[in-house]
């Protein structure tokens, strides 16, 4: 079983929940990039300075790198000191951020361990999922807003992720399932990957 699962996907792929099924299943450490960010912003006693670059989140926008490195590095860190796996969910955005995690599983000695799962939707299908969302959330998150929807496929959606999954198909380390099916059909491709590394 690989000590480090990346799944990938554009937004409404499904990708969290799987990361958070497979965690359970696995006993693996969850780390969604997402979620980490939003509990930066809760932490009252957060740098002034990390919680301005938020504010681009808010809009829709890509977070500075070197705040997720912080953040997802620190959190990694936790799991590997306590020999688990991990599961990556939404946290590379860009190559080069790609070859940054490499370099850190590299000095971690997991580079060998490592597989990305690209579960894989249309952008069409991935704003319906997202509207969805908003309609059953009752607009709990503040990106949960038309604007700020299309704005997040034209920076994260299958356009802007072909150069990352190329990036790691290169590397031999890409995998892809359809997202476009149940949760349970999705999450048996996942798993039958997995046994077969």
């Amino acid at each position: 079983m690989a000590k480090v699962i990346i799944l990938m996907g554009v937004p409404g792929s499904g990708k969290g929940t799987q990361a958070e099924i497979l965690a359970k299943k696995l006993n693996y450490g969850h780390i969604s990039t997402g979620n980490l960010l939003r509990k930066l912003a809760d932490d009252k006693n957060a740098d002034p300075n990390d919680l301005a670059m938020l504010d681009d989140m808010k809009d829709g926008k890509l977070v500075d790198d070197e705040l997720i490195y912080r953040l997802v590095f620190s959190e990694m860190e936790k799991y590997f000191l306590l020999n688990k796996g991990i599961i990556l969910d939404g946290a590379i955005r860009s190559v080069e951020q790609a070859e940054k995690y490499q370099r850190f599983f590299e000095e971690k000695g997991v580079e060998n361990n490592v597989v990305v799962i690209d579960v894989n939707i249309s952008d069409k299908l991935s704003l319906e999922r997202l509207l969805h969302r908003k309609e059953t959330s009752n607009g709990l998150r503040d990106d949960d807003q038309l604007e700020i929807m299309k704005k997040r496929i034209e920076e994260q959606g299958n356009e802007a992720i072909k150069p990352i999954l190329y990036f790691y198909e290169s590397l031999g380390l890409l995998k892809r399932v359809s997202g476009e099916r149940s949760i349970e059909e999705v999450g048996k491709s996942i798993m039958e990957i997995l046994d077969q590394l």
